[in-house]
């Protein structure tokens, strides 16, 4: 491997990793309020514990062009949510479009977190299956901040940390069908943070200077 191509492959990692998208996690945690839904959930009762847990890319969402919301797209496959033990699965694709996780700041003087299907104006559910059910349900989740200084911009990167009931105006988590909850589920935290990167630009330069080292070895 000549040396200019060497520099040719470190530079196009670069200018790689510059336009690289940064992964990010949301968990949101709680209990059980309430539950009539059947099925492989018939068995939930209240004070069981609920985590639902996905990523979405910090570079691909989607601008209200009228309120200030952001809708980050989420990776439909890292979808896992457990309720009593029991696993909710995501429908894949979403009938009605994207399924995004939306950033309000100052929307109007209120800042908060919500699901929505296709676009990103208001709350609106994502579609998922219950175990033993074959009815599609609607989850519903959002978090509203009793004032506008929670969060300071639109970047999902700006919202890294951990949200608990601290500074909560109101919430909505729900599992049903046509606006009716058969589960209310009682919100304790929602956390966000950044995926760690497996591999670093640093480590792929040092991988790549050995090889030229180890091919102008073989030269001489």
């Amino acid at each position: 491997m000549k040396v200019s191509r060497f520099f040719g492959i470190l530079a196009s990692a670069a200018m790689v990793a510059q336009a690289h998208s940064t992964f990010v996690q949301i968990e949101v945690l709680g209990k059980v309020e309430s539950n009539v839904i059947g099925g492989g959930m018939s068995g939930v009762k209240p004070g069981d514990p609920v985590a639902m847990d996905f990523v979405v890319d910090s570079n691909s969402y989607l601008d209200n062009p009228f309120h200030p919301t952001r809708g980050y797209d989420i990776d439909l496959d890292s979808f896992v949510m457990t309720v009593g033990g029991v696993n909710v699965d995501i429908v894949k694709p979403q009938p009605n479009g994207l399924a995004y996780f939306v950033l309000r700041d100052n929307d109007p003087a209120v800042d908060g977190f919500f699901i929505s299907q296709g676009e990103v104006d208001m709350p609106t559910p994502w579609t998922v299956s219950i175990p033993g059910l074959t009815p599609q349900h609607d989850l519903d989740f959002s978090r509203t901040f009793a004032n506008g200084s929670a969060l300071h911009s639109l970047d999902i990167l700006d919202a890294v940390g951990f949200y608990n009931l601290g500074n909560l105006s109101s919430y909505n988590w729900t599992i049903g069908r046509f606006g009716n909850p058969g589960a209310i589920y009682d919100y304790e935290s929602i956390s966000i943070k950044i995926v760690p990167e497996p591999v670093s630009l640093t480590a792929m330069g040092i991988g790549l200077a050995a090889m030229l080292r180890r091919r102008q070895a073989k030269t001489h």
